[in-house]
């Protein structure tokens, strides 16, 4: 097996799924359970569904994100009227078997549901900015433009995630230690969310991805402080 490329996302180290975190065996194994309990919705090629497991549909949908997020939304919702009624084991394999189907290498060691948060989910050419739509949160500082309107600067990269809703204080203090970044993003309806008692702040901010040449942004769905103030 090739050696594990590694990447920095965030604060933590990634392997992707370029780097064999399946076998083939486990596949196999993935495959059948898929067939028995995947199959009469999802085909067994997986097309079903309008393909949401296979191809561009579950790039666009899953890249720049970890397999511990599609581990847990395919254990929430399937299958169908009985979710979460399969072994974590069981999930796991179909998900190798997922993988193989979207010609992702397979290696010499199995796919375990501790591993799954470091793994990411990228195209062969590497990682790519967050697409269109996309959840995302950044980390920076908040402030208000000429007109009344709001935006994070000296923010970092817009990451995926998966939680539309304020993050927990122990993810918000992980969030104090990321270093300041070079983006610049509108923030859509941060009076709602009380802005002006944040302003000068070093913030949290989660919504979807709008992408304009030049004026990127993002609609929010939460704003809250890390609770440290920006350097001027």
């Amino acid at each position: 097996m090739k050696a594990l490329a590694i990447l920095l996302i965030g604060t933590a180290q990634c392997a992707t799924v370029w780097d064999g975190v399946y076998t083939p065996a486990q596949a196999e194994r993935g495959k059948a359970a898929y067939t028995a309990k995947c199959g009469a919705c999802h085909k067994d090629d997986l097309t079903g569904s309008m393909g949401v497991l296979k191809g561009d549909r579950f790039m666009e949908h899953w890249r720049e994100d970890n397999l511990d997020s599609f581990f847990k939304i395919m254990k929430s919702t399937m299958p169908r009227g009985a979710p979460a009624s399969l072994e974590d084991a069981v999930y796991v394999d179909i998900l190798a078997f997922i993988l193989q189907s979207n010609e992702f290498p397979s290696g010499s060691g199995e796919l375990a549901t501790g591993a799954l948060r470091s793994i990411q989910v990228e195209a062969k050419g590497g990682p790519q900015e967050a697409p269109v739509g996309a959840l995302v949160y950044v980390v920076g500082c908040l402030d208000q433009n000429p007109d009344q309107s709001w935006k994070v600067t000296r923010a970092t990269r817009p990451v995926r995630t998966r939680n539309p809703y304020n993050s927990t204080a122990e993810e918000l203090k992980a969030r104090q230690e990321a270093p300041p970044g070079t983006y610049k993003l509108g923030l859509r309806d941060a009076a709602l969310y009380h802005a002006e008692g944040m302003q000068g702040q070093r913030i949290e901010a989660k919504g979807f991805m709008i992408r304009n040449p030049g004026n990127d942004s993002i609609n929010l769905t939460s704003l809250q402080t890390t609770g440290l103030k920006c350097e001027p």
